[in-house]
């Protein structure tokens, strides 16, 4: 079993492009796909990235939304999986072609176990999902009869305790909607079943910077000094962004229907 405790190693990992790679790879991937589907109604969009090709193998029935997979190989197993809601895309998990906050839902099967750099793959699924987005995440449990094992059939992966995980997806930003153990052929679920699955969900922060919070006034209409008094005051836009912040603030537009609209955005 290697445990690297440095998020990034020096040494590249080989991911497999099929789960029919790995011992009881099969019954692995029957898991997953019963312990997905009671989240998949709760993915709101249209917009869903598998990343690594154990994931695109996930079966998920999704039949109105667009999956994208994503893999640094491109297998006869992947091409066979493209339907006409699919789109396949060779591309490195560190550096996603996708564009920030598009991304309704995204699936990290066992895709963490054999990363060079799984900090960065978070990060950048962070980057890509919508407010509200949701994270699947699977990986082989550390505490299972795996602990003796340095290598699945070929393939040298690293495993992560749970905790370990949480902590990252928790910097993040992002909430945890369940954590459990997982286990195959129909076995119940015990501290050393052989997967790990966690459920996460991007936090929605108001653009906003100060952190005290805001008191809600009682509008002027409403006393009774003003009742049957006309505002005619012109309506003023404040400024949102702390001013020690200002030099990391960009102001960008977009329309909803004809109507412009402005947003902040802070620049990473």
């Amino acid at each position: 079993m290697i445990i690297n405790w440095h998020a990034k190693t020096k040494r590249p990992f080989i991911s497999p492009t099929s789960w029919q790679q790995l011992p009881q790879g099969e019954a692995y991937c029957n898991a997953l796909k019963h312990a997905f589907a009671p989240w998949l109604s709760k993915i709101l969009g249209y917009q869903i990235v598998k990343i690594g090709a154990l994931s695109a193998e996930i079966p998920t029935e999704l039949p109105m939304r667009h999956q994208i997979l994503i893999s640094e190989n491109i297998s006869q197993h992947l091409t066979a999986l493209l339907t006409p809601n699919k789109s396949l895309l060779q591309a490195t998990p560190t550096e996603l072609p996708l564009i920030q906050q598009e991304i309704n839902a995204c699936f990290l099967a066992n895709t963490l176990n054999f990363s060079q750099d799984p900090h960065q793959i978070l990060r950048e699924a962070h980057r890509v999902l919508a407010d509200d987005g949701w994270l699947f995440i699977s990986l082989f449990n550390p505490l299972s009869p795996l602990i003796f094992k340095q290598k699945l059939d070929h393939f040298p992966f690293r495993q992560y305790p749970t905790w370990r995980i949480i902590d990252w997806l928790e910097l993040l930003h992002f909430e945890i909607m369940e954590r459990k153990n997982l286990s195959i052929k129909h076995q119940r679920a015990t501290l050393f079943s052989p997967l790990t699955l966690i459920v996460a969900q991007k936090q929605t922060y108001p653009l906003t910077l100060n952190t005290e919070k805001v008191r809600s006034k009682i509008p002027t209409f409403l006393q009774p000094s003003e009742a049957f008094q006309e505002d005619i005051s012109p309506v003023v836009f404040r400024p949102i962004i702390n001013r020690k912040f200002s030099h990391k603030v960009k102001i960008n537009s977009c329309y909803l229907g004809k109507t412009p609209l402005l947003f902040t955005a802070l620049l990473s």
